[in-house]
Parts: structure tokens; sequence; C-alpha cells
């Protein structure tokens, strides 16, 4: 289009040129000073048309540009979540059965008495967190920590943000 308007604004001058200086010699006649009329006429739309073929142009590649932060806010849209945060009033302590004295250090495995297996602790159940929606993709969230997303390819699920945020990566990559 913006084409098609600098062509027309360039054949618009050239006319106008064309007659302005064909009426040089006809000044003192009627149709000299109608050639001079036609031939301003003629260059005044030539430079608004030309005009419009600026405009487009500027038009064209602000939306060239639009389309460009259009397509990065997309990829950049895709949910980038915070870890959650469990209050400290709300992580419960499990009680201790052995005395001081007989305490262990923090992070060690309890030791089971000999002879007698392990026991496993159950599963806390897990409460729904949140809801997102980004990239055509449903994700909830849950209070472990762990993520479930349904995508076109399938359900997922993830344990922790990191295990999510790795299978985001090898995906882009």
């Amino acid at each position: 289009m913006k084409w098609l308007l600098l062509l027309l604004g360039l054949a618009l001058i050239v006319a106008a040129g064309g007659g302005l200086i064909a009426s040089i010699d006809l000044l003192t006649t009627e149709i000299g000073i109608l050639y001079v009329t036609s031939s301003a006429i003629a260059l005044a739309a030539g430079l608004v048309i030309l005009s419009l073929a600026a405009i487009a142009s500027r038009i064209d590649a602000l939306r060239a540009t639009i389309l460009r932060q259009g397509e990065h806010a997309r990829r950049d849209s895709e949910p980038t979540l915070a870890p959650l945060v469990v209050p400290h009033a709300a992580v419960e302590a499990a009680p201790t059965e052995t005395a001081p004295a007989e305490a262990e250090p923090a992070g060690a495995p309890p030791l089971a008495a000999e002879g007698a297996p392990m026991e496993q602790a159950a599963p806390q159940p897990t409460t729904l967190v949140g809801r997102y929606t980004a990239g055509g993709a449903n994700y909830s969230i849950f209070s472990d920590g762990s993520i479930e997303a349904e995508t076109e390819q399938g359900a997922f699920h993830f344990a922790s943000m990191n295990e999510f945020k790795a299978y985001v990566a090898a995906k882009r990559a």
C-alpha cells in the first residue's frame, strides 16, 4: 500500500511539473492560467499523497515493533511462580519421645530400634493453594510445593518448583 501511495504521489508531482513548464508561454492566456492552477492542485495532491505514504510506512514499522514485543511478552508470560512459603506457625513440630540427653543431632534420620522396621510417616494431605493458567496450560499448586500441569502434551506432576523450572528450561532449549 505504501509503495502504491509513493508512486501515485510521485506521478502527481511529475505531472504538476510538466503542467507548470507547459504553462510558461501561455500565462497571458486563459488556458495558461488553467494549466498553472491545475499544476498547483496536482502538486499539492502529490505532496499530500507522499505524506500518506510516509505515515503508512511508519505505521508498518510500529506494527512490526508491537508484534515483536508481543512475542517477547508471550515467551515471558510463562509462569514464574515463587516457591511457597509456609508460615512458621503452620509448621507442626513432631513430639519427641527421647529424653533431652538422648536427642539426635539436627538433620539426622531418626534411629529405629534394632530389628524393628522404620515406620514411614503417613503422607500429609495436601491442599490446593492456587490455580493458574498461562501459555495455554493449567497449573495447580499444592501446599506441599508440588505442581500439576495440564498441557496439550498431557498432564505432568512436579514435586517442587525447582523440578518444574528445570522442565520449562529443558523445554525451551
